[in-house]
């Protein structure tokens, strides 16, 4: 009977043991099914964030073949600007030169024959005004005409004619305003005998209108 009691004992004590080491492992096998799934979900996002930063790498790199690229382009378009911008200036210098040359006139001293006349052209472009400043002494009276083209034919053939200006004297000193076109300053002696010692002098003045 004694033996009976302590077999049984030691099955109870068995099947505690075993009760025990069960609750051990069912727990350890949960805990280890979360940590293997936390460790898949953590891989996965790991997984994710490296294709991104794969991803921002790529763009990363794209956008600094770009930067470089337009970068090139930029500084070739700022190399053409400048070139550019230094032929119109040396264009805008010729053209002011080449107005200027056009718009100058002057003789010192020189001698106007009876019944003879001395011009100067004057060219106004398109988007100008110009100021024609005529300054004039002679040993004897002098007529001064501003004509256009036509009218300066006129003139030249005896026909009659029409003037912007007019003016006579031994000394001049006029100035006229007048639109774009092709002007003719003109100094004519009217005797048909004497020469005259004369000094013409022209000189325009351009004013940009647009």
């Amino acid at each position: 009977m004694k033996s009976v009691k302590i077999y049984l004992i030691g099955l109870i004590i068995l099947a505690i043991a075993a009760s025990v080491f069960a609750v051990l492992w069912l727990t350890t096998y949960f805990n280890y099914a979360n940590y293997e799934t936390n460790y898949e979900n953590l891989q996965i996002q790991y997984q994710t964030l490296q294709s991104q930063y794969n991803t921002l790498e790529s763009n990363y790199t794209n956008l600094e073949t770009n930067y470089g690229s337009l970068q090139n382009q930029y500084q070739t378009l700022q190399t053409q600007y400048s070139s550019l911008q230094s032929q119109y200036s040396n264009l805008n210098n010729t053209y002011w030169n080449i107005l200027t040359y056009l718009g100058q006139f002057n003789i010192s001293d020189g001698t106007l024959q009876p019944d003879y006349f001395e011009y100067s052209w004057v060219v106004v472009p398109n988007g100008f005004s110009g100021t024609i400043y005529i300054t004039v002494s002679a040993s004897s009276p002098v007529e001064i005409y501003v004509l256009d083209l036509q009218n300066l034919i006129q003139f030249a053939e005896g026909y009659s004619y029409q003037y912007y200006l007019y003016d006579q004297g031994t000394y001049i000193n006029d100035n006229l305003s007048v639109g774009p076109g092709l002007y003719v300053v003109i100094a004519y002696n009217p005797s048909n005998i004497t020469a005259t010692l004369l000094s013409f002098t022209v000189t325009t003045v351009y004013t940009p209108t647009s």
